[in-house]
């Protein structure tokens, strides 16, 4: 009898571990990625291509939010009603962080990436490759780059190392190239076939 009891007692031992094991599994199955854009043409091109590349690599359902303003997207980010959102550099130091300006490139990523991560937990990801004037008065140019929450992340290990395949691969030359094309062609088919022709999908 007392035998009996010990392996009953062993197998729900062995049942809640094995729940537990899996709970991680079945907590990301039909999780849905939010990327915002503040609807600009360059924003929502870049917006599918990063759909399109998580979509086909992972089967994740990604869907896009678009707002009016930066502040609108950036406050959604904060309250996670966003995952991913594409940042530029001179933006987020100027009229969010409230910077200073900072004229070399390389230094203004590294000030915006360390302070979004420790004040804000949003993490920037590699630059794309080309960079945008901003719009408010000081003349700095800001490098586009993905923007993803901190939370996202730990949820799904391997997103940064696949949006980081977009590091550096969308030049100046490219990103007009691509929004002329999306204008006579439309995003979606535009990002498929940039996606296609760089082996990324």
């Amino acid at each position: 009898m007392a035998q009996g009891k010990r392996i009953l007692a062993l197998l729900l031992i062995a049942a809640v571990v094995s729940l537990s094991a899996a709970s991680p599994v079945i907590a990301c199955v039909g999780k849905t990625l939010v990327i915002g854009t503040t609807g600009t043409a360059q924003q929502n091109l870049l917006a599918e291509i990063l759909t399109l590349l998580i979509t086909e690599r992972t089967g994740t359902t990604v869907k896009t939010a678009q707002f009016d303003s930066l502040a609108a997207l950036h406050q959604a980010h904060l309250k996670a009603d966003v995952d991913i959102a594409i940042g530029y550099t001179g933006q987020g130091q100027l009229e969010i962080l409230k910077g200073e300006p900072i004229q070399d490139s390389a230094a203004l990523y590294s000030a915006v990436k360390t302070r979004f991560n420790e004040e804000l937990n949003l993490i920037w990801l590699e630059p794309l490759g080309f960079e945008e004037p901003t719009l408010v008065p000081a003349g700095v140019s800001g490098q586009a780059a993905p923007v993803v929450r901190k939370d996202t992340l730990k949820k799904f290990p391997a997103l940064a190392r696949l949006i980081n395949k977009l590091g550096g691969a969308i030049d100046q030359a490219t990103v007009a190239r691509l929004q002329d094309e999306a204008a006579q062609d439309g995003a979606r088919d535009v990002a498929r076939a940039f996606l296609r022709e760089n082996r990324l999908i």
